[in-house]
């Protein structure tokens, strides 16, 4: 079946549209990244957001993104005949999560979760690096978990436990 053919009009995007684009089609994702070479923390962690859709409408990806202001990465996934507009760098992440916050309905609780792991980031940051201590360290794990239980297709996939990995106090091993 042929497609029939569309044109985008970007006047009509607000904060609003990609909210509910977000909260339809997107995805808020939190992740664990093994990093054995790391001796502090072996996990790395990734959060995320994208905007997904049928290859057939990448324009609206693109348009998307300009919308955005040409933030974040296309990346096409030719195996599902999907293309995807992926936000990683947590500043990105934070000012469009900022900017759809009073829109979201869906997904709100994931994304206030999201806002609150970036908030720990920035409160360790000193200079250029991040200097989190342990229970900060924690606590963006514990964040992780609740944004992935959230989350209606995490895979089946198993979070890492953490109390493996590093030391940690006996009240943080409580609350994992």
């Amino acid at each position: 079946m042929k497609a029939i053919p569309w044109e985008v009009d970007s006047k009509k995007f607000s904060s609003a549209y990609v909210a509910g684009f977000l909260d339809g089609d997107g995805s808020i994702v939190a992740t664990l990244e093994s990093r054995p070479e790391r001796r502090r923390f072996p996990y790395r962690v990734r959060l995320k957001i994208n905007f997904t859709q049928h290859s057939r409408h990448a324009q609206l990806i693109e348009k998307l993104q300009n919308f955005l202001g040409g933030i974040g990465s296309i990346r096409i996934v030719s195996s599902h005949n999907l293309v995807e507009l992926v936000v990683q760098k947590r500043e990105e992440v934070e000012a469009i999560l900022r900017q759809l916050l009073p829109h979201i309905i869906l997904k709100e609780r994931q994304v206030k979760l999201m806002l609150e792991a970036i908030a720990i980031y920035k409160k360790s940051k000193v200079n250029v690096r991040s200097s989190l201590m342990e229970k900060e360290f924690e606590a963006i794990v514990k964040i992780v978990k609740a944004i992935r239980s959230l989350n209606s297709h995490t895979g089946g996939k198993k979070l890492f436990d953490p109390v493996t990995t590093f030391r940690m106090s006996e009240r943080a091993v409580e609350m994992f």
